[in-house]
């Protein structure tokens, strides 16, 4: 019973392995026939000009491609046939175009002798069309990192500031700028380079379905030296008399220059236009102009170039004073007597400077350098604290009398 039943479990086995040899037989000698699709073929579109003299333009991104099923008597010949074995066309001037979704026919040109095509007839390709449009926008040059310190880059300078936007107006429209980009991080030399232009839309991103005219400009970053300079306020005229000038400051206090190094190396200050102190009679503010020399300019775009001047008066005081008069640099051979021992000075100052006077500061003396034996009318010099004025002494110049010592050990009354 085993015996027999492994002889036709093998009987089986053979029969199977028969048929499926006799298949594979008959496929490739008594060439049965069968069919096969052919994905992914591209149409080629024929006077695609018509649509610029449209001002049509086909959308971009669009799968321009159909499917043909073909028929043969032989399997390996229609396995072996691909996409590029078919020519397919679609004549765009033969049918009247219009923005939006539209199916034109199509036509094989070209195929395969040993195959035919069962779906030749009623092929049509779907193509989506846009209205082509043009637009003018400014360039903008996006300028990112810092130079070299002690470095400032100034405004690009373009080959030109516009250019057009061409395209479909679904990406046109939506392009807000035409942007340039440049790293200057480190420089210290002009960035001279030529650049693509680089339209986006408001949120940045490219918009790559669009041709700009030109598409690349020339650029220049020029980078300058940079030195930070005070501000000196320029006057004419004299304050009223019963006043003094306490204070004269400018917010700000310093600008940022740039330009070339000569020029640069020559700046020291900036000065104001000039102010007329002869005018002013209380303390005040007020805008002057900031004066740029030629070949110089300021770091800071958005500077006006205007600073405020801050002018404080205070009221002068006048103080009588009497000092003792003394002499210095006497040959030590000799002795002086002086004409008078004193004199009769008016000094003015702001009131807080005369309220706080140090009067140890101030002095009056005679110089009697390199003077010998005999009578000199010498200036009486008087000496005071910065910020105090000397409106009058009397008297102002003194009768010295030197004569020489008499005894050995004698003492002068001078210092």
């Amino acid at each position: 019973m085993d015996k027999d039943r492994k002889q036709q479990f093998i009987i089986k086995i053979c029969c199977v392995i028969a048929a499926f040899g006799l298949w594979l037989f008959i496929s490739s000698t008594e060439n049965p026939v069968t069919t096969y699709k052919i994905k992914n073929i591209p149409v080629e579109l024929l006077n695609t000009d018509i649509l610029t003299h449209s001002n049509l333009i086909l959308v971009p991104g669009q799968d321009l491609s159909i499917s043909l099923t073909i028929k043969g008597a032989n399997t390996n010949i229609l396995l072996a046939k691909k996409a590029e074995d078919f020519k397919v066309v679609a004549d765009l001037s033969a049918y009247a175009l219009k923005s939006g979704e539209q199916k034109i026919p199509i036509e094989i040109r070209n195929s395969p002798d040993n195959v035919n095509v069962i779906n030749s007839d009623n092929l049509f390709i779907k193509i989506n069309l846009d209205e082509l449009i043009e637009a003018k926008l400014p360039i903008n040059v996006n300028v990112s990192g810092k130079p070299k310190e002690g470095f400032y880059a100034s405004a690009p300078m373009l080959s030109q500031n516009y250019a057009t936007v061409v395209g479909g107006s679904k990406f046109v429209n939506i392009v807000k700028e035409i942007l340039v980009e440049e790293d200057i991080q480190g420089q210290e030399s002009d960035v001279i380079k030529t650049y693509k232009l680089k339209p986006v839309d408001a949120a940045g991103k490219e918009i790559k379905e669009v041709v700009v005219n030109p598409s690349h400009i020339d650029v220049k970053i020029p980078i300058r030296k940079t030195k930070s300079v005070g501000v000196t306020v320029k006057t004419i005229g004299s304050l009223n008399p019963g006043f003094t000038l306490a204070s004269i400051r400018t917010l700000p206090e310093r600008f940022d220059v740039t330009g070339s190094a000569a020029a640069l190396n020559q700046l020291e200050n900036l000065n104001t236009e000039a102010i007329d102190l002869s005018k002013i009679n209380k303390s005040t503010t007020m805008d002057a102009r900031v004066l740029i020399p030629n070949g110089l300019s300021l770091v800071n775009s958005s500077d006006s170039g205007m600073v405020k001047i801050e002018i404080n008066l205070e009221k002068v005081a006048q103080k009588n004073l009497s000092l003792d008069i003394k002499y210095i640099n006497l040959d030590e051979k000799y002795e002086a007597k002086l004409e008078k021992d004193k004199v009769s000075i008016v000094i003015s100052a702001a009131e807080a400077v005369i309220n706080s006077l140090d009067l140890q500061k101030i002095s009056a003396e005679v110089d009697l350098v390199n003077l010998e034996e005999g009578e000199h009318t010498i200036p009486i010099k008087v000496s005071m604290p910065e910020g105090v004025n000397l409106i009058s002494e009397e008297p102002d110049k003194i009768l010295v009398t030197i004569t020489k010592k008499q005894t050995e050990g004698t003492t002068s009354n001078g210092n």
